[in-house]
This record gives structure tokens, C-alpha cells and sequence, in this order.
């Protein structure tokens, strides 16, 4: 039985290595003609040949009308129209972040009216002393004199020092120099407020009586006491100390306005100029 299996299994081995040497006869050599069965595959191979390339162009133009398609010179024109078109939209939100900021400053000032605000740009600072003076866009032939107040609808930012005809230069809060007559809003106690040396942009608030109520959190206004006009906003208090000798208190203030953000203020006139 096995015997027989093998036999078979020969025969079969060679009928199959025999139609081989067959198809390579017919297949090897140039022919005019091809047989029936070539004619037959090579027709259908060449059917299902064409039906897949006209599915390709097919989908190839829908795809273009969709998503068009370009040369590289259409491409990088396309890029430069989307770097043009991103330079417009940050420009614009320039602008939209500058009207606001002026609308509130004219709100402020239509709500101020007696003190005769003006609204005034930054257009520098002074290199020596970068976080305590900067220069305005308004000067003496605007109505700008010396000690007037500068402010924001935030908070005080400082003073007049220095005038010209078409520029002023302002003295901020937080320079050492400076100095504020201030009070706390809730108990009403009085003392000074001045810039701090490490230039923090934080202030300190000193010679408040040892028995005043000074708590985290309090309002610190002005006080009317010189130069600038009473309840100024100044800051807030974020922490208490007595000083050296023990006989005041000694106050750290955050001030309201933030000063490393500063683009326009509001000049105080003084009535009639």
C-alpha cells in the first residue's frame, strides 16, 4: 500500500516537472502567436488592469476638486498668503487689546472729569533707572506740569518730574525715591508710602501707629496729604512688622497697578492748565 502511495506520488512529481518544461518550451522562445490560454489570462489580467486604473482616476480628480492640488510654486504660495494672513490677525489683536485698554481709561476720565485727566503713552524709560522713571507722549503744551498725578483706573502710578514741550518724564511708586502721603482705607490710619530698594515693584508703607489695626488684605489709598488728590488707590497690604525701635508698624504693600505691563496712563491736570 505505502509501495503504491510512492509510486503515485512520482508519477504525479514528474507529469507536473514535465507540464513545466512544457510551458517554458512555449513561453521561452519569441513567438508571433500566443496560445489560447495566454490569450485568455492576458485579456483578463488586462481587463482588471483597466477597470482599476479608471477607479484611480476617477478618485484622483474627485480628490482634486475637494483638496486642490498644486505645483511647489502654488505650495509656497499658499504658505506666504498664511504667514501674511497670521501677521494680519496679531496686528488686529493689537488693536483690540489697545481699545480696550483706552476704553477704560476714558471711562475712567468721563467719570473724573474734574480732575481733568489726560491719557498719555509710553514711549520710553530711563536706561539708568529702568523700573522708576518713563517717558510720556504729553508735555507742557498739552497742560502737563511738574507734580502732577499719573494714574490708571487700577491705581496710582506715580508723578510728574520732568517736562518738555511735547514729553514728561514720570516718577513711579515703586522708585525709592518716591514718596506717597497714604492711609488705610478701613481704619483711616496715615502713613507713607515709598518704592523699595531690591526692585521688587513691591512698597512699604511705614510710621503707622504701633495701634493701629493693620491687617492682610487692607486697602492703602491715598490720603490727600500733598501732591496727589485724596483715595487714590495705591495697593494692598500682604504683610505687618514693627520697625527697629518697636514704636510703629511697618506695612509691605502690593500695589494695584502692574508695572511691568505699563503701555498708557492718565495724566491729573491741574484745574485751569
Amino acid at each position: 500500500m505505502v509501495r503504491r502511495l510512492r509510486v503515485k506520488r512520482v508519477l504525479a512529481a514528474t507529469v507536473i516537472v514535465g507540464l513545466l518544461l512544457l510551458m517554458m518550451q512555449i513561453t521561452g522562445d519569441e513567438r508571433k502567436e500566443l496560445t489560447v490560454l495566454e490569450t485568455g489570462f492576458r485579456d483578463g489580467v488586462g481587463f482588471v488592469q483597466g477597470a482599476v486604473m479608471h477607479f484611480g482616476y476617477q478618485l484622483r480628480d474627485g480628490l482634486k476638486r475637494v483638496f486642490p492640488f498644486g505645483g511647489a510654486g502654488e505650495v509656497e504660495e499658499l504658505r506666504q498668503l498664511i504667514r501674511e494672513l497670521e501677521g494680519e490677525i496679531a496686528i488686529l489683536r493689537e488693536y483690540q487689546l489697545e481699545n480696550e485698554r483706552l476704553r477704560q481709561l476714558l471711562d475712567y476720565r468721563d467719570n473724573n472729569a474734574g480732575n481733568e485727566p489726560l491719557v498719555a503713552h509710553i514711549i520710553g524709560r530711563d536706561p539708568g533707572n529702568w523700573f522708576g522713571v518713563v517717558k510720556v507722549n504729553r508735555g507742557a503744551d498739552h497742560g502737563v506740569r511738574r507734580d502732577q498725578a499719573v494714574v490708571l483706573p487700577s491705581g496710582l502710578v506715580g508723578r510728574v518730574i520732568a517736562v518738555t514741550p511735547r514729553t514728561a518724564d514720570v516718577l513711579l511708586i515703586t522708585d525709592p525715591r518716591s514718596r506717597v502721603g497714604a492711609m488705610l482705607q478701613d481704619c483711616r490710619t496715615p502713613g507713607v508710602v515709598r518704592g523699595v530698594l531690591d526692585r521688587s515693584r513691591s512698597l512699604r508703607m511705614s510710621y503707622l501707629s504701633r495701634e493701629a489695626e493693620v491687617v492682610r488684605g487692607q486697602l492703602v489709598v491715598t490720603s490727600g496729604l500733598g501732591i496727589y488728590p485724596k483715595g487714590i488707590p495705591i495697593g494692598r497690604v500682604i504683610a505687618v512688622q514693627k520697625d527697629a525701635a518697636g514704636l510703629t508698624l511697618t506695612a509691605d504693600i502690593e500695589p494695584l497697578v502692574d508695572f511691568d505691563r505699563l503701555e498708557e496712563v492718565l495724566i491729573i491736570l491741574h484745574p485751569g492748565g
